[in-house]
């Protein structure tokens, strides 16, 4: 397995997937923030759900315009690029950018993404498909994020198979921000303490 995390071998890797880091870390930045408006008040998964609806949706809004489509197949919300035939998902993680751990995903894998996982395998001498059989066989890769407090981290890697309903071994890994190099100056970045609030329960008469 390839783990890319040099500048000097992410950057052009990351361009012959018609990606770039800059943007990539965008995608994680407007993740973050999308964490961080979660309150109290929220129920408990609610800080991950955000996170997982901006990202998505961030990576659209950058990639789309540049030839990238909107895919659901399988009910599994990612982007599609017809050019180099491969899908990005977005993936909240409990372990990401570590260069000897494997990321670890924070959601339980069903068997819908077992598919497009065993699907996109690497075909060393691609042929030409039609474009609904290229949508379905396109390698998938997960931007991977963790984010717990000020240690965020990220990288975009290409699963090999799910078992037991995790992620299982990868093709590569192109790490993004490791720990400690998240700017936590970063306006999106809050480093005040949440408020607790106290919330009054009556019972109903």
């Amino acid at each position: 397995m390839a783990v890319l995390a040099e500048e000097f071998e992410v950057t052009p890797r990351l361009e012959e997937l018609g990606l770039s880091k800059a943007e990539l870390v965008d995608a994680v930045r407007a993740a973050v923030g999308a964490r961080r408006t979660s309150t109290d008040f929220h129920p408990a998964s609610a800080g991950g759900l955000l996170s997982w609806i901006a990202g998505t949706a961030h990576l659209r809004r950058l990639f789309v315009p540049r030839g990238w489509e909107i895919c659901r197949r399988e009910n599994i919300e990612s982007i599609f690029n017809p050019a180099t035939q491969i899908k990005v998902i977005f993936q909240n993680a409990e372990h990401a950018g570590d260069p000897i751990f494997d990321p670890i995903a924070t959601s339980k894998k069903g068997a819908g993404s077992a598919r497009a996982v065993e699907s996109g395998q690497y075909e060393l001498f691609p042929v030409i498909r039609d474009r609904e059989l290229a949508e379905i066989n396109a390698p998938t890769w997960c931007l991977f994020v963790f984010a717990e407090g000020n240690d965020v981290r990220a990288e975009l890697s290409c699963p090999r198979a799910i078992v037991a309903e995790q992620y299982e071994g990868f093709h590569e890994r192109i790490l993004l921000i490791q720990k400690g190099e998240w700017e936590t100056s970063d306006p999106l970045v809050d480093d005040v303490p949440p408020i607790e609030f106290e919330v009054p329960v009556s019972r109903k008469t």
